[in-house]
């Protein structure tokens, strides 16, 4: 079954409940109260990135896993250390590079409205690990349409050399789990979405990918690199719901109404479910934690470089950047580029 296809086609049966959703995220956003404006968290944080300048050397580091920062002669390079590759006619190696870094090339994808649905790179991260931190920079152009489906990692068992479906569906806890790091929608807001064992229905009673931070100020601004870093840790042992997972935007986490929301995991942060949506608010109950699996052969195994937009108008060209792509045991952190994440 064709991933793409398959959340497009769900996604359309489902428009009716696009205003039920609209009325009730609006009711749960308005109600708690004057909620304060989010704001990067702290001073940036730095990883095992800060010991090598511009990256350079990074892959020798004991603790990385995998590295693809497109310093290569030609795309058939880049394609060998890929296991499935999709639209490989839409991307290209670009002269445009993050600031920090010790490279001359970037991978340029360059979506066509009406022309499929992008592109993609997908590997495994094998034999797979209980914890894992993946960091990439991305710049997308000003007239770049939104974005359906971003950056994915997660699991299988067993391990596959391409990416699976479940559009819609909940994973049973031994097969598949799943988060997106998403710059969702019009709005262009980092978040989430998680595909798991105990996540939660719509009303149409499927499961959709859920959501946790929320927040219209935690924007992926355009027209810039921007450092992005996810961190997925499994439950362990497979009866509890202790599983976590993070997103670091240059380095630095997101904070609102007095607590971090880009970090989840058991106890934290607080917050009040919406039907697939958890709001972070600090008067409501702790999280309940992410019971990612219930067999302890699937754990964190792959890795998905996506572009998937669905609606752009015929013939406009959206681009993506992606550049310096790491994949670590710790947390690695941006270049040496401090810049402030813009509320």
């Amino acid at each position: 079954m064709d991933t793409y296809s398959e959340t497009v086609n769900g996604k359309s049966r489902n428009q009716f409940f696009a205003g039920i959703y609209a009325g009730l995220l609006i009711f749960a956003l308005c109600f708690p109260g004057d909620a304060k404006a989010g704001e990067p968290e702290g001073e940036v944080r730095q990883g095992l990135a800060s010991q090598y300048k511009g990256d350079k050397g990074i892959e020798k580091d004991p603790d990385v896993i995998f590295v693809e920062n497109f310093e290569v002669d030609s795309l058939d390079a880049v394609k060998a250390r890929w296991e499935s590759v999709k639209s490989f006619d839409i991307m290209s190696l670009s002269p445009d590079v993050p600031a920090a870094s010790a490279g001359k090339y970037s991978l340029l994808m360059s979506h066509i409205g009406g022309k499929g649905t992008g592109g993609h790179l997908y590997r495994r991260l094998l034999p797979g690990y209980e914890q894992l931190y993946v960091r990439f920079y991305v710049k997308f152009a000003r007239d770049c349409y939104p974005i359906h489906h971003f950056v994915h990692v997660g699991g299988y068992n067993p391990s596959t050399p391409w990416p699976q479906g479940g559009a819609g569906i909940r994973p049973a806890g031994d097969a598949r789990f799943t988060t997106g790091i998403e710059p969702s929608g019009r709005k262009w807001k980092w978040d989430f979405y998680s595909y798991w064992m105990a996540m939660r229905s719509s009303p149409d009673k499927k499961s959709w990918g859920h959501d946790f931070i929320n927040d219209d100020n935690l924007k992926a601004e355009r027209e810039q690199w921007i450092c992005v870093e996810l961190m997925m840790k499994m439950n362990d042992p497979v009866t509890e719901s202790n599983g976590e997972q993070a997103i670091w935007i240059d380095g630095k986490s997101w904070k609102k109404d007095g607590q971090v929301v880009s970090h989840v995991g058991k106890g934290f942060p607080k917050g009040k479910w919406v039907w697939d949506s958890f709001m972070p608010d600090p008067e409501g109950e702790p999280f309940e934690g992410f019971q990612w699996r219930s067999d302890e052969k699937l754990n964190v195994n792959f890795l998905w470089i996506l572009l998937y937009i669905t609606k752009a108008p015929p013939g406009h060209v959206s681009k993506v950047w992606f550049d310096d792509i790491v994949v670590a045991k710790k947390y690695i952190g941006p270049e040496n580029l401090v810049r402030p994440v813009s509320p």
